[in-house]
């Protein structure tokens, strides 16, 4: 039986996905709750027949309802997270432990893509003092180990563990067996 080590592109599908650096859905509900107030104005306006809400008052009220716009949209995006978090059963605006941890995750993989050993290790070992039982640290120390230090034994014991805190089912846990025997029958 051939083993079958990941691939670069099927590891990188278990990357935490960070936010969107712009929020296009808080910028179109600001514009739109603006434009339809400037066209509530400008009715007003129309139907007065500018004498008594002039193009001057509606000029102004504009300007103030910009702020009002910006705080609307941010008490929208609010109540719809809120809301959202209570029907999912999530804490809105807390990430969990290993989404804070993603970050130094992706830091200990670039360091092992470069050959960098070391400083993979010192990363990941501060990610497992945090989180022991972190399938994915788990897995890329098993690896840091096998490759980069040569200790069979330590890197085993890496993917056993990560066997026992993943589910079967998980790719992870194929991928961790997959290690584990080959280390097991003496190959690279």
């Amino acid at each position: 039986m051939e083993c079958r080590f990941p691939s670069v592109q099927a590891m990188n599908a278990f990357r935490i996905k960070r936010k969107k650096d712009i929020d296009h859905p808080r910028i179109i509900r600001t514009v739109s709750c603006f434009l339809l107030i400037l066209g509530a104005l400008l009715i007003i306006c129309a139907t007065t027949g500018a004498q008594l809400f002039t193009l001057k008052h509606v000029l102004i009220f504009s300007l103030c309802s910009i702020p009002l716009c910006v705080l609307y949209a941010y008490c929208i995006e609010k109540l719809g997270s809120g809301l959202g978090g209570m029907l999912s059963g999530a804490m809105p605006g807390k990430l969990g432990l290993r989404e804070k941890l993603g970050a130094d995750l992706e830091r200990a993989r670039h360091s092992k893509r470069e050959n960098r050993f070391e400083e993979a290790l010192r990363i990941i070992d501060r990610v497992l003092v945090k989180d022991p039982d972190f399938p994915e640290a788990l897995f890329l120390k098993g690896q840091i180990m096998w490759e980069g230090f040569k200790n069979p034994t330590e890197a085993a014991d890496c993917f056993k563990k990560v066997m026992g805190v993943a589910e079967k089912t998980d790719t992870l846990h194929r991928w961790a067996s997959s290690y584990h025997d080959q280390i097991k029958k003496g190959g690279k």
